[in-house]
């Protein structure tokens, strides 16, 4: 359907492209109108023979010019298809690919209807495949008005010397691409009024010195790409009003003092690409309107110093790529017009004191790739209109003080590739400057400097920034690429207008993020802006910096964390976007093994850490920004007690892991003090402890490894202590007394809620696995009071059987409810009916980075067994492109349960908090119990939730995903449809009845 359409489209769009077309019955019958132009097609004939023709306005006339385009093959003109057309508006003809006709274009046009006395321009063309054809006299016969005449590509090798005797009104002659070695003298003699001559790449050795007499109207002269080695004063003698000259590309090797004698009114001299050596010092001494010199690529060596001095007008001076040597002191005397001035790829290696104090009007200068070792002092003091400056690849090592001070007009400088290892902030415009460009690439900067003042004396050498730029606050574009740059100014940060900052290939090892966090060119203050706790913030940043990095010997340590965080994406802060254009390909080295490297890209983010230098001399210390973690290792290091601590915590809210492992401690104390109060991680195996003080113990430990010790029991309050809070505790190795003492540790270590953290069993002295006995073996004692009060309670317990049933079942009948439902019985009791019928059973939010959970447990263990429940989940069942918020809405609404994987990945997760938010808000909404929290892992700490969510975990019970009635608890708490009551029933029955048919067909056997 959808090609029909197309069809249907196309074929109206070129039924109304017909409909437009008009037939030009007062032209040619066959030809048509579209738009501007008129097509008259030939496409009847051989293809040899085949040609078109183009009518189109030109110069505001109606019509007046005509295209005739012959087909590469063609041999001869055709025009029978045409004869008896009537073209008598054109004035203007040009002909593509055709060979010269064997009659005169005034007979080509009267066949056409064109009147050859209203023809003022004919460009002819050929790039066909026929050019043995010579151009006669008689072809342009009856042409008296014709102002321009173009040959170009024909591959002449001769001209009539009387070939213009019937066009005297020619103004405009260009001749190119042809193989001639020379012309006629006579070939200009019947065109007085020739204003532009143009002869380029037609292979002439040699012209005339007559060839131009009696052309006093004539302005223009291009002799461009041909082989004149020299170039005879006689042939400008009677062109006295030529004002623009071009000898480019002709291999002149000598010119003479009065080559341009004849030329007072030369303005514009074109002399590039030729094997020149040499000027003589009055060659332009008769050239006093010279404006522009261009001799770019020659083999000048030197300039003579009086070579201006009576050309005052020069504005644009183009000498690069020569072999000049040096600058003559007085050449640019006087010279206040000049506004460009070229002389890179030379061989210069100084610049004269006051070369250049004259040039006050010059905007323009370009000294690139010379061999400059030094720039005298106020070199530039009078360039105050000066914009542009390129001194780069030159042989500078130091930049006098206040160098560029005057130039309060300079926008951009190229400084790069040179040997600069010192910048100072004066030798820059100051104070007003407009400097946007700044090229420094491929020097020896640092940006640094080291002092070893009497005051530093204690801390050693102390590294102290040194910004250069500070002052330049519009700049734009900083290039600092190869240098030796080793850490990222902070003062980059107040460049408010910076679009694009290079530094790649630096010696940087140590990134601050920070130091990236640029402050934007803007006065809006976003802290001004509502917040809504239910929407990301939607404005785009207002400035954009392109930066580059790569090829920095970066460590992958701690330092980079932020970066290689905000890299990949996970953070975003301040109002500035930056655009890393080389992000994919920059990489760190590990810090213990240089040589392995790995892109920050991909980088695992949990693995970056950084060796304190301030630590307990027995100990190695280890910060990890990943969870704030502070890591001090003492591992056999002969230690009798807790080593100090505070003297080497970081700044910072970090929590502590300590390793005391193979030492030869007997007692935690120490551990109480305020200091230790921050440690989660304690490893004291193989010490000598054979006793446990939980007062000692910190109050915020998750893990506590006291294997290999001397420990035979755990007292009371130790065992409280841990009941509260519920550590991973690794406890074998030790010499467990297995008697009735032990009882209350069996009983804490046998509760499924227990996390253990090795695999090694606990054994009793006797070399009996402890979890392995009955309460009994453990105490027999327990025994006989046991019988005792199993005898006299007996009664008792007969006769408040029913009363303490009734009050059991009332308290505990949530637990009741989910045995029945486990165990498929008495389902009548449990069953409800939903209040609406949804899409869903339960809406899942999670972190995706706990997707591996929800897509390999959570969702099989729902979406099969009985009953099957529906889960909505963000990749499946969402829209791509709708609003995020609208979705998370619209999916908890439509869902009977919203479930919530909580974890430490599910705290990081804005959206994660916004779809808990949102699905409680609806529960408190509807007085409803809609929402399933399950704890992945180890319950996050409370200081990194949210206070909504700390606020419901503590009135709400949650489910463990790793305790062993997960999936019993889960189901219950999912919908029980009355319709799964109903099929269950009829399952039973459906059983009962198969069992009643195989009683009866026994019993009748």
């Amino acid at each position: 359907m959808a090609s029909e359409r197309q069809a249907l489209v196309a074929l109206w769009l070129w039924l109304a492209v017909l409909t437009l077309a008009t037939t030009l019955s007062s032209a040619c019958p066959i030809c048509s109108k579209n738009f501007q132009s008129s097509y008259c097609l030939n496409t009847s004939t051989p293809e040899e023979q085949t040609y078109s023709l183009k009518l189109s306005n030109y110069k505001n006339a109606q019509e007046s010019a005509l295209t005739y385009k012959c087909h590469y093959l063609t041999e001869q003109m055709y025009l029978t298809y045409h004869q008896g057309c009537n073209f008598s508006t054109v004035q203007y003809v040009l002909f593509q690919r055709c060979p010269l006709p064997n009659v005169s274009f005034s007979d080509i046009f009267a066949q056409l209807g064109i009147h050859p006395e209203k023809i003022l321009e004919i460009n002819f063309e050929n790039i066909g495949t026929r050019r043995d054809l010579e151009l006669e006299t008689w072809h342009l016969d009856g042409l008296v008005n014709l102002q321009i005449l173009q040959l170009k590509h024909n591959l002449f090798t001769s001209l009539p010397p009387d070939v213009f005797k019937a066009t005297p009104n020619l103004e405009h002659f260009l001749f190119s691409q042809n193989a001639m070695l020379t012309l006629p003298e006579t070939l200009f003699a019947h065109t007085p009024k020739l204003k532009t001559i143009n002869l380029l790449n037609n292979n002439f050795e040699s012209i005339p010195d007559n060839l131009f007499i009696n052309l006093s109207n004539l302005t223009v002269l291009r002799l461009y790409g041909n082989n004149l080695k020299e170039i005879s004063p006689k042939l400008f003698a009677n062109t006295p009003m030529v004002y623009k000259l071009e000898l480019s590309f002709n291999g002149i090797t000598n010119v003479t003092s009065d080559v341009f004698k004849y030329l007072p009114k030369l303005q514009h001299l074109f002399m590039k690409f030729n094997d020149i050596e040499f000027l003589p010092p009055d060659i332009f001494h008769n050239c006093p309107e010279l404006q522009s010199l261009h001799m770019h690529y020659n083999k000048l060596k030197s300039l003579p110093s009086e070579l201006f001095s009576k050309s005052k007008n020069i504005s644009d001076f183009d000498f690069q790529r020569n072999e000049i040597m040096e600058i003559p002191e007085e050449l640019f005397h006087g010279q206040e017009n000049l506004t460009i001035l070229m002389m890179q790829e030379n061989a210069l290696e100084n610049i004269p004191d006051g070369a250049f104090k004259d040039l006050t009007n010059l905007e323009k200068l370009l000294l690139q790739n010379n061999p400059i070792k030094s720039l005298p002092p106020g070199s530039f003091d009078h360039q105050r209109k000066m914009k542009t400056l390129n001194l780069a690849n030159t042989s500078l090592t130091d930049l006098p003080d206040k160098i560029f001070k005057n130039c309060e007009s300079l926008e951009e400088i190229d400084l790069s590739n040179n040997q600069l290892s010192e910048l100072k902030s004066t030798v820059f415009p100051h104070p007003a400057t407009i400097l946007r460009i700044l090229k420094l690439s491929q020097n020896n900067l640092s940006l640094t400097a080291r002092t070893s003042e009497p005051q530093a004396q204690k801390g050693g050498e102390i590294i102290v920034e040194q910004f250069p730029f500070s002052d330049q606050v519009n700049l734009t574009y900083l290039i600092l690429s190869s240098n030796r740059i080793r850490n990222i100014p902070h003062a980059l940060r107040n460049l408010k207008k910076l679009k694009h900052l290079d530094l790649k290939n630096n010696s940087i090892e140590y990134l601050d993020y920070y130091g990236f966090l640029f402050s934007s060119d803007t006065t809006a203050d976003p802290s001004d802006a509502p917040w809504n706790p239910l929407e990301l913030p939607q404005a785009l940043p207002t400035q954009v910096i392109k930066i580059e990095l790569k090829d920095n010997p970066l460590i992958c340590d701690c330092s980079l964390y932020n970066f290689a965080l905000w890299l990949q994406g996970k953070i975003s802060e301040g109002d500035v976007q930056l655009d890393v254009v080389d992000n994919a390909y920059i990489k760190c080295s590990m810090p213990d093994d240089r040589g392995v490297q790995k892109f920050v890209m991909t980088l695992d983010l949990n693995t970056l850490v950084c060796n304190r230098k301030v630590c307990h001399p027995s100990c190695t210390c280890v910060t990890r920004p990943h969870d704030n973690m502070f890591f001090m290792e003492c591992v056999q290091q002969r230690l009798q007690g807790i080593p100090a601590l505070k003297a080497y915590l970081p700044q910072g809210n970090y929590s502590v892991t300590l390793n005391l492992k193979n030492n030869s401690i007997t007692s935690l104390e120490g551990l109480q003090r305020p200091e230790y109060s921050n440690v989660v991680n304690l490893t004291m195996a193989n010490n000598y402890l054979k006793f446990i003080n939980e007062s000692y113990l910190p109050r915020r430990l998750q893990a506590l490894d006291v294997s290999g010790n001397g420990l035979t029991h755990f007292s009371k309050s130790l065992i409280a202590f841990l009941n509260v809070t519920n550590p991973t505790l690794s406890l074998s190795g030790n010499p467990w007394l297995c008697d009735c003492q032990l009882v209350d540790l069996y009983t804490f270590l046998r509760d499924p809620l227990r996390k253990m953290a090795n695999s090694h069993p606990i054994m009793c002295d006797n070399s009996e696995p402890l979890l392995s006995l009955t309460e009994e073996q453990l105490c027999p004692t327990i025994q006989q009071p046991m019988v005792v009060v199993t005898v006299a309670s007996t009664t008792v317990f007969l006769f408040l059987f029913f009363v303490l049933g009734t009050v059991s079942a009332y308290k505990y009948q949530q637990n009741i409810k989910v045995w029945f439902y486990t165990h498929q019985m008495c389902l009548w009791v449990i069953a409800k009916e939903e209040a609406d019928k949804k899409k869903y059973d339960a809406f899942i939010s999670y972190s995706n980075k706990d997707e591996e959970y929800v897509n390999n447990v959570l969702v099989p263990g729902l979406e099969s067994g009985e009953p099957k429940y529906r889960v909505c989940l963000h990749y499946r069942d969402w829209v791509a492109g709708d609003y995020i918020q609208s979705q998370i809405n619209q999916s908890i609404e439509d869902s009977h349960r919203t479930i919530v994987i909580l974890s430490s990945n599910f705290i990081e997760n804005v959206w994660g908090q916004i779809e808990f938010k949102t699905a409680h808000s609806k529960a408190l909404k509807e007085k409803s119990k809609n929402i399933i929290v399950i704890v992945l892992g180890q319950v996050p700490p409370e200081s990194e939730m949210d206070e909504e969510l700390k606020l419901y975990l503590s009135t709400r019970t949650y489910l463990q995903s790793d305790h062993p009635r997960f999936w019993e608890n889960l189901r219950y708490a999912m919908p029980h449809p009355q319709e799964f009551l109903y099929k269950k029933r009829a399952k039973t029955k459906k059983t009962e009845g198969l069992q009643m048919v195989q009683a009866n067909g026994k019993a009748g056997s």
